[in-house]
């Protein structure tokens, strides 16, 4: 499947947790930042760490915890400084036009025709732009059932991913509008094979859905030939292309994941845990449509203009992820410190594909340079399909593995109140002079707390954390401090 030179579409991941994944999901991990593997425990622990269902306090009951998690990004003003993109990506380069004779007579018809080839110069090195306040909802549930002969089962319906983004401005246009979600159903298996060891496994189905509005600006180059009475030139035409587009994507993705817990000590130390985890990739191809409208040119003075419809196919890799995490009990108080490893270097970022393209209503000043009738525009439009830079527009190129550190403390194990405190520091995997959606390091802070009764047989409480991104690095400069991404949860567990 061939892309079309006119369009390349700046796709959108998730602007949330480490790179572009939310990994706090329930209460706990909230309140902890994910420092929440070897100390897994409850219902959540069907993701989090599904060897851990066999061994809690509550290891022979049914469990089903309830979640609900608000996420805030505050609104924002900010300056893209393009000169920090490499080759200035992102922003209108103009036209710069050059003819070039094949022959003696093309010197004359070059001269003829040089004052009136088309240039215009670039756009400004940097633009302001605005970022809306994201207010978003979503419940999440998790299920464990009691032990049979050693095995447990569980289930999570999580929101593993997704964003929701509005910018406005030139400095933020190519980020206009864009929506994603993804639902993720994980079934998982734990045999508890003595005190101290347990092993799990299970499976990963993903439901992913795109909406995207946005502008960019696609790098080109294109030449024609002409003999114009014997006289043999080459027009060159460089530049960037304006695009305007609209598109609507849904597709599926499968998987699986393994857990170990392993307590080393248990004769003389039963407090100490060691768990490990790993979550496979996951491949999805978002399908769906895709409506363009491309401009050569400025607004008020277009020289092409193309509207384009086509299939589209969004190719896209989860990456695989490793937790290991260590946990110590002292007293009422549990420690844990989890290093996390994501290998975002793995498979396809955001990888778009178009076929059964058609192009219609080709105008523009230069337009009858191209063709007299709207076939003969078609047709050169697509002869000149590999003229436009894919490479330089394509997001989720070079970007690297990254390591995450999480320490949390929970106060008041094995009590009818428990209280939760975290920190926690998530590298970005995207190159800071690359195009495409801004990452910048960031550094969390979680609280919470969660208090049982009748009997244990319910659980309620709440958590919150905040996010830091430090952006001194990104062609995307806050106006308004670091960027910040809050959560706030509440959630109630049932057991029985």
């Amino acid at each position: 499947m061939k892309k079309p030179a006119l369009v390349v579409l700046s796709g959108a991941c998730f602007v949330l947790g480490s790179g572009f994944k939310l990994n706090e999901h329930s209460l706990n991990s909230i309140a902890l930042s994910s420092a929440y593997v070897a100390g897994a425990n409850g219902a959540d622990s069907a993701l989090y760490n599904p060897a851990n269902m066999g061994m809690g306090k509550f290891s022979n009951k049914h469990e089903i915890e309830i979640s609900t998690t608000w996420l805030h990004v505050p609104r924002f003003d900010f300056t893209t400084d393009f000169t920090k993109i490499k080759n200035e990506i992102g922003r209108d380069q103009g036209v710069q036009t050059v003819c070039t004779p094949e022959n003696w007579l093309g010197n004359i018809t070059c001269a003829i025709a040089s004052s009136q080839l088309p240039n215009i110069a670039p756009s400004a090195s940097k633009a302001d732009g605005s970022a809306n306040a994201t207010h978003f909802v979503y419940p999440e549930i998790f299920y464990k059932s009691p032990s049979f002969y050693g095995f447990n089962v569980g289930l999570s319906v999580t929101a593993p991913s997704g964003m929701t983004i509005d910018w406005d401005g030139e400095g933020g246009k190519f980020l206009d509008s864009s929506f994603i979600a993804m639902i993720e159903a994980n079934p998982v298996l734990s045999f508890k094979i003595a005190n101290w060891l347990s092993i799990a496994g299970g499976g990963r189905v993903i439901y992913g859905m795109g909406k995207f509005q946005n502008s960019l600006y696609v790098p080109y180059q294109a030449s024609m030939f002409q003999n114009i009475a014997g006289g043999k030139i080459t027009i060159t035409s460089k530049g960037t292309t304006a695009v305007d587009q609209i598109s609507d994507t849904q597709g599926w993705g499968y998987g699986w994941n393994v857990a170990m817990t392993l307590k080393p000590f248990y004769a003389w130390n039963q407090g100490f845990t060691i768990s490990a985890t790993y979550r496979s990739p996951v491949h999805i191809d978002l399908e769906g449509k895709l409506s363009a409208k491309a401009r050569t040119g400025t607004e008020e003075n277009p020289l092409i203009t193309a509207d384009m419809d086509a299939d589209l196919t969004l190719s896209t890799d989860i990456p695989p992820i490793l937790q290991v995490g260590i946990s110590q009990q002292l007293g009422s108080f549990l420690v844990e410190f989890v290093y996390e490893r994501n290998f975002w270097s793995y498979g396809d970022k955001f990888e778009f594909n178009y076929k059964n393209q058609k192009f219609s209503n080709i105008s523009g000043s230069q337009a009858h340079q191209i063709g007299s009738t709207e076939a003969e525009r078609v047709a050169y439009i697509e002869k000149m399909m590999g003229g436009a830079d894919y490479d330089a527009v394509a997001i989720g190129r070079g970007w690297k593995d990254t390591n995450s550190y999480r320490l949390g403390v929970t106060y008041g194990v094995g009590q009818k109140f428990r209280a939760m405190a975290s920190i926690a520091y998530d590298e970005t995997p995207v190159p800071s002079d690359a195009f495409g959606i801004p990452d910048a390091d960031g550094y969390m802070v979680g609280v919470g707390a969660r208090y049982s009764m009748f009997n244990d047989s319910l659980d309620v409480g709440a958590a919150y954390s905040m996010t830091f991104k430090d952006n001194r690095k990104s062609p995307i400069q806050s106006k308004d401090g670091w960027g910040k991404l809050q959560l706030v949860n509440v959630s109630m567990a049932c057991r029985f």
